[in-house]
């Protein structure tokens, strides 16, 4: 009699769905299994970082297609701007004006970034500012970029029982003209951080261009510092290749596995030591400290079903 194989499993992972897996599987299953998302918006941190890469990727976008860097500037602070104020069209995510040459809710206007600093918050016009700033400061750049906010995906491992897709949106491509075609990657942040090689989004990123070099693209935030140059920096962060052949072929295919398992078992187990991190509180920590017979309507109350995951949305990075 001949035996029939059991068809592999197929699980598809990118660096936020695994980076979430490694920190707490009750968070992995309460922001993907159920797509809850805090009612109270995202934080002043997640805005102003997702304002400053609308204002690269259509900077990037337009010098890609060719347009004389003064015209990209120009059409690169205007969006800025629009998704402050938002889309007169599209902003409720409904209606698009054939005259809109954006998608529906891509402009939305800021609700959390408040227009000058106030307490730990960044001001939206200060992150304007620093935008303007950084194409100054980097205006003999020698980078050529070659792709802009781009998805790759690649079939990462593979044995008898899984195969593992890992997918990465890369916010800038280019080439450098030293250590060939790397990953760039837009980090804006208000406190200075050590440079770290850890980060599985690099790990995947190298892997996916066939290359061991990531460039850490520094956008600081800090209104103290008077002098852009201490606020923006391009580190080069490498990985040897057995370092990459290690997080392949081990560390990557462990995590899919847990992930089947956790799946199968319907079970997803906190892990408390992630509740409080240098960006905050976990959004669902007020559902970890209610009692059980309480968290669905704490989640009811708190929280609202947000659209499905996927690498081209950059909220939770």
């Amino acid at each position: 009699m001949d035996i029939i194989p059991t068809p592999k499993k197929n699980v598809i992972m990118d660096a936020t769905v695994l980076s979430s897996l490694m920190s707490c599987n009750r968070y992995y299953d309460l922001r993907f299994n159920h797509r809850m998302l805090s009612t109270r918006g995202k934080s002043n941190s997640l805005e102003v970082g997702t304002l400053i890469h609308k204002v690269l990727e259509v900077y990037y976008k337009h010098m890609i297609k060719g347009f004389e860097r003064k015209t990209a500037i120009g059409q690169a602070m205007a969006a800025g701007q629009l998704y402050v104020t938002g889309c007169p069209y599209c902003a409720d995510g409904m209606t698009t004006d054939p005259s809109c040459k954006h998608e529906a809710g891509e402009y939305p206007g800021v609700v959390n970034t408040a227009e000058a600093n106030e307490g730990f918050k960044v001001g939206w016009k200060f992150a304007l500012d620093t935008c303007e700033q950084y194409f100054e400061f980097y205006k003999n750049d020698a980078f050529i970029p070659l792709a802009c906010e781009q998805v790759k995906g690649e079939v990462l491992y593979e044995d008898d029982e899984i195969r593992v897709l890992w997918k990465a949106k890369f916010d800038l491509i280019v080439d450098t003209n030293q250590i060939g075609i790397v990953s760039v990657d837009h980090k804006s942040f208000k406190q200075k951080r050590d440079k770290s090689s850890l980060s599985s989004q690099f790990t995947g990123q190298c892997l996916l261009l066939k290359s061991r070099n990531v460039i850490k693209n520094n956008i600081g935030l800090q209104t103290s510092y008077k002098n852009i140059a201490d606020r923006l920096s391009r580190e080069v962060v490498s990985y040897s290749s057995d370092r990459l052949m290690e997080w392949q072929e081990e560390i990557l295919p462990y995590y899919a596995y847990k992930y089947i398992q956790f799946s199968e078992s319907g079970y997803w187990p906190p892990n408390f030591t992630h509740c409080d991190t240098m960006f905050g509180p976990c959004i669902f920590k007020q559902v970890c400290e209610s009692n059980r017979n309480m968290r669905e309507e704490v989640l009811r109350n708190d929280y609202i079903v947000g659209p499905v995951w996927d690498p081209t949305n950059k909220e939770d990075e």
